[in-house]
């Protein structure tokens, strides 16, 4: 993952620093230990104690909750499945030669909530900057940064009448044969809505009719974008470094998997692997994937219409691959300078590569990310690992035009295979509405379908917000 975007910026520039600028891609969560935090066993006093609020999830929407719950001086308790924080903020430290993102890996944009922890804890980072996209290994390579990536390769299509609108129902694909785009005349930022999200044969057209509508106002400009504020981000050492000011001082309890929720109004009694607990509110920061496989099992049951909603979440197949060469790929002379940050060719899959060492202190070799997400992230998925590995390597190989490149070390993981997320993001069909309403004053959502780390964490901090109002009432 990836860290998805949840926003969706209007103007070319912003297109482009979300789609090929950006593939939407604690201390450590693996070292650090929080204040109170437990591996497998129970806190003392925890289970006779009546907590004001437990937590169930330790990922960025679990801590954002509970932070600022025990900030407010409220007794709070987070329970967590997996022997680690962060959910699918996953910081592999022993995998390579240095940190690797399975999961979450881009901060996107200054302005975001998670600016503030980068900032408090001092992080470096690096703003994916150097983006360049081909749609065939024989096409030339375009600079993602400049009006030269929303031109038509083979010329803009005559529309005297202007963009139609779409149909109901009508794909992305049937609306771009109606208007007369074909595959080999997408300009490179079309191009890249399908490596972030669904297939155009499978995409709702009004998903592209804006990037099109742009891509026609500036067939006569080219040159660099006018600067903007925008930008994705990796953060230096592991992004789950700032886990690390959420988590400090917690009562967290890892390695407890929640199975039962009794609850009625102001009284929850959490029923765990590791013991039950009891509390007067309880917040539950899992994700959507999770509650509609019914993992959680709540008594009484949730109202008929949730259970419906829980139902309509639905994942995007995503496929992150992690190669780690002993050297940088690039050779000197290749048209791609050889600091780069992401190069996609459109026809090959895995697509899109990025550059997840760039800026590391003292690392001689590089580390390169392969990513796709929709059907064809599947077809990937459904390979045996080491097929999914090769074919990351064979879109190296052509991007850097070097036959004989091999890596050292190569990971990937299938998060909708992880019984603890059941997915890695919610796609663009997934339900999101609808789901976070409390019940009965007691029950409060976070997280969810929420696909990028800051909105988890502000979506951890509106349901804080909720629970400690209520409190305040009793």
């Amino acid at each position: 993952m990836y860290d998805h975007d949840d926003s969706t910026p209007n103007n070319a520039q912003g297109l482009a620093r979300r789609t090929v600028l950006g593939f939407a891609a604690a201390g450590a969560a693996g070292l650090l230990l929080t204040a109170g935090a437990r591996p497998g066993g129970v806190i003392p006093g925890a289970v006779n104690r009546m907590w004001d609020a437990i937590v169930i999830g330790a990922g960025a929407s679990g801590l954002g909750a509970a932070r600022v719950l025990a900030d407010a001086g409220r007794r709070v308790l987070v329970l967590e499945a997996r022997d680690r924080i962060g959910g699918r903020m996953w910081t592999d430290r022993t995998s390579m030669s240095i940190p690797i993102e399975r999961g979450a890996e881009l901060v996107h944009g200054t302005t975001v909530s998670t600016w503030e922890l980068i900032d408090r804890l001092g992080l470096s980072t690096r703003r994916q900057t150097t983006v360049f996209g081909r749609l065939r290994p024989d096409s030339p390579w375009i600079d993602g940064s400049t009006f030269e990536s929303l031109h038509f390769p083979l010329g803009a299509p005559s529309l005297p009448n202007g963009l139609p609108d779409p149909l109901d129902g009508e794909t992305a694909l049937t609306w771009l044969e109606r208007v007369g785009i074909a595959p080999d005349n997408y300009p490179i930022l079309l191009a890249a809505i399908e490596v972030d999200t669904e297939q155009f044969d499978v995409l709702p057209a009004d998903h592209i009719v804006g990037t099109v509508a742009d891509a026609l106002a500036v067939q006569d400009l080219s040159g660099p974008f006018p600067p903007e504020e925008y930008g994705d981000y990796r953060v230096i050492g592991g992004y789950d470094q700032v886990l690390q000011p959420l988590s400090t001082g917690l009562a967290l309890v890892r390695g407890a998997r929640v199975h039962t929720v009794e609850h009625r109004r102001g009284r929850v009694d959490v029923h765990s692997t590791l013991g039950s607990f009891k509390a007067k509110s309880l917040v539950v920061a899992l994700p959507g994937g999770v509650l509609k496989n019914g993992d959680v099992t709540f008594d009484p049951p949730l109202p008929a219409d949730r259970r419906d909603a829980f139902q309509e979440i639905e994942y995007l197949p995503v496929f992150k691959g992690i190669l780690e060469f002993a050297q940088p790929v690039l050779p000197v002379g290749h048209p791609v300078p050889r600091a780069w940050d992401i190069m996609t060719t459109f026809s090959k899959n895995p697509p899109s590569l990025w550059n997840g060492s760039l800026g590391t202190p003292g690392y001689a070799g590089e580390v390169v990310v392969a990513w796709m997400t929709g059907g064809r992230a599947q077809e990937l998925l459904d390979l045996p690992e080491a097929q999914r590995f090769q074919a990351a390597l064979e879109n190296v190989r052509a991007a850097a035009g070097d036959r004989g490149l091999e890596y050292v070390h190569a990971s990937t993981y299938d998060w909708s295979k992880d019984e603890f997320a059941r997915g890695a993001y919610p796609g663009p069909f997934s339900r999101r509405s609808g789901l976070n309403g409390p019940i009965e004053g007691t029950i409060f959502w976070a997280g969810m379908v929420t696909s990028t780390i800051h909105s988890s964490r502000n979506s951890g901090i509106a349901a804080a917000n909720a629970v400690l109002a209520e409190l305040a009432l009793r």
